[in-house]
């Protein structure tokens, strides 16, 4: 199989409080793969800089090859995020929705 998602000793800081402290893992194309933890563990703050929303303070992260901070451009392209929850849903198609 070929790799989805790599992310290599992730870090994330916001001033002195450590959000995500060295995460390392893969996804392979076409695996179905979860990240759990209790609150405050990093989850979310871990996928925003995957989906590109925020930027790593230290690691890698490719994703679908291209490495999110040199190529954000084609990830963005080349992915689709569904948020937990939006308010926007109750006025959109399900062929809007999906089209986002």
């Amino acid at each position: 199989m070929n790799e989805a998602i790599r992310v290599e000793s992730l870090v994330k800081r916001f001033g002195s409080l450590t959000a995500v402290d060295q995460v390392s893992f893969t996804v392979e194309q076409g695996e179905i793969f979860g990240i759990l933890g209790p609150n405050g563990a990093g989850k979310t703050t871990t996928l925003e800089i995957i989906e590109g929303l925020q930027t790593p303070t230290g690691g890698t992260v490719t994703v679908l090859g291209l490495d999110i901070l040199k190529h954000a451009r084609q990830v963005k392209a080349r992915i689709g995020v569904q948020l937990q929850s939006s308010a926007y849903f109750d006025y959109l198609s399900l062929k809007e929705i999906l089209a986002l």
